[in-house]
């Protein structure tokens, strides 16, 4: 198959920018969609349709780690090709997903028929958003144990097949929603929404099961080859990497929550706005990523120890050069983002978000490759204790500086602006992340690596940061000559900036043999052209 012809590095680049493809398209599907419900239903209706979505996305934790256990395996089986195994493995994930599901629908049951006396409601409708959140559990429950096979193809590093899925039942999905709240304009809509909702998630995964049997033809689900052993093997894996999420979703979502404790719910709003933009930051640069698992797997699977050390090499160079690119103009022109975007002036909340979004820049780049690829070489345990290490650090640090951080500040002489505990929070965050860079990630992949402290800084980190001294330099200076009063001057010089950034990084960021290899590739695509 053309697949398999693709070498290493083609195909992560056509991963990487499928993925980009896919975000782009789904950000302009999501802008149009959300004004769309917004305009065309009801606030009950529309803050529903929230809610249904909220209580429902904490189902992804039932997945206990499986995903990531099913997305390892298939990378291994690729090279070991022992589809016994693999079967197991798949069959038995399936059935204890079926086991899941099913409490998963009986959670939906009690829900909606208790659903008066858990949420406050306005309107007399309670059987219509009982039907709607029936509707939307139940199928839920169904659509929840064929849901690995993104996983699948995940381990497959066939990245490109899903997007093209993905991409395809979101325009389906918008399709239907804009039939149901634009053109119809039913009087009760969620009931329609909800079953568009799960009838496209099941197409998804449906079509990505055939996929995934056409790449892999021994693959077969059968109870037969459930096996009760086989599942104690897989959660020795799957539980370590459930943890690791679980700590990240307390590190990434429990900063409203101290400071709705600690603080006030009116600060929640200042700080939730503040940190998006460093959320926007993270989508945008992690796309890469994806890659990381899947080849880990299937290079260690090989024992491929030294191939796997180059990868980690360029990857964090990689993700440097990435992170770099988006930081930058995030962070020169963040104030008067804020200002444009939502008309928010509050320097407290300008300071929240250079901090979250310093912060997300060394998880980026110090931390994320690491992670990715030593999950996959069975180093599991080692990273669940420091993933639990931030998750305590962070909430502790949180807190205590939430209520002392005025204080400490008066001490030396300095006071916080008006809301400023919540600096606090988002010092909270940064400080555990950039200790754990620097004590533990950098030295756990210089040794992984096998190589010295410095030639793992000049290859992966030094020269981005050169580059990126000019870059920064260069945004700073242009957001003096020209004020950014709106969107379009803010484009226009981070645009200029860019094509300086990627100028000095080609010119010392790129290896000779890299610089070959561009240079051939656009000398065959121009040839291409012509012809």
């Amino acid at each position: 198959m053309a697949e398999n012809n693709l070498n290493l590095r083609k195909r992560m680049i056509v991963n990487t920018m499928s993925n980009y493809g896919k975000l782009l398209i789904g950000m302009m599907i999501t802008i149009f969609l959300t004004r769309v419900l917004f305009l065309g239903l009801s606030r009950a209706d529309y803050g529903f349709w929230a809610l249904l979505w909220s209580i429902f996305g904490y189902s992804l934790l039932l997945d206990f780690g499986f995903g990531a256990s099913i997305q390892k395996y298939t990378s291994e089986s690729v090279v070991t090709k022992d589809w016994n195994k693999f079967n197991k493995i798949v069959s038995t994930v399936f059935f204890n997903y079926t086991f899941v599901s099913v409490i998963i629908m009986l959670v939906s049951v009690i829900l909606a028929y208790n659903i008066q006396h858990i949420f406050t409601f306005e309107s007399d409708s309670i059987e219509y958003y009982k039907r709607a959140l029936l509707v939307f559990g139940i199928g839920s429950s169904i659509v929840f144990p064929i849901g690995f096979f993104t996983e699948i193809l995940r381990g497959m590093q066939a990245l490109h097949l899903r997007n093209i899925v993905e991409i395809i039942v979101a325009i389906l999905n918008f399709t239907g929603m804009l039939l149901i709240v634009y053109f119809f304009k039913l009087d009760k809509p969620l009931i329609w929404m909800a079953i568009v909702a799960i009838g496209t998630t099941f197409i998804s995964s449906i079509l990505m099961g055939m996929i995934s049997h056409r790449l892999i033809p021994e693959l077969k689900i059968r109870w037969r080859f459930y096996d009760r052993k086989m599942l104690k093997s897989v959660m020795g894996f799957s539980m370590y990497a459930y943890l690791i999420t679980f700590t990240n979703l307390i590190i990434f979502k429990t900063d409203q929550l101290v400071i709705s404790i600690f603080g006030s719910v009116a600060l929640v709003a200042i700080y939730q706005i503040s940190s998006r933009l460093a959320e926007t930051f993270r989508t945008f640069s992690k796309q890469f990523l994806d890659n990381l698992g899947p080849v880990s797997a299937t290079l260690f699977a090989a024992g491929n120890k030294s191939k796997m050390a180059e990868i980690m090499i360029q990857s964090t160079r990689l993700m440097g050069f990435i992170s770099t690119l988006f930081l930058v103009p995030l962070l020169v022109y963040v104030r008067p983002l804020l200002k444009i975007w939502l008309e928010l002036e509050d320097i407290t909340g300008v300071i929240v978000a250079v901090i979250l979004l310093l912060s997300m820049y060394v998880l980026l780049f110090y931390r994320s490759t690491s992670v990715y690829m030593l999950l996959m070489a069975n180093e599991q345990k080692k990273l669940t204790k420091i993933a639990l290490i931030e998750c305590i650090a962070n909430l502790v640090l949180s807190v205590f500086l939430i209520k002392y951080l005025a204080t400490i500040t008066a001490y030396f002489g300095y006071s916080l602006p008006a809301n400023g505990e919540i600096i606090g929070v988002a010092l909270g965050t940064f400080i555990p992340n950039i200790i754990l860079a620097v004590t533990f990630n950098l030295p756990i992949a210089v040794k992984f690596c096998e190589t010295s402290l410095w030639t793992f800084l000049k290859t992966s980190i030094l020269k981005t940061k050169v580059a990126g001294l000019v870059y920064i330099t260069v945004a700073i200076a242009l957001y003096k000559l020209i004020e950014p009063s709106n969107i379009w001057v803010i484009l226009l010089n981070s645009g200029l900036a860019v094509i300086v950034y990627i100028a000095i990084f080609y010119m010392i960021g790129f290896e000779g043999w890299e610089k070959k290899q561009l240079k051939g590739f656009i000398a065959t695509k121009l040839k291409l052209r012509r012809v």
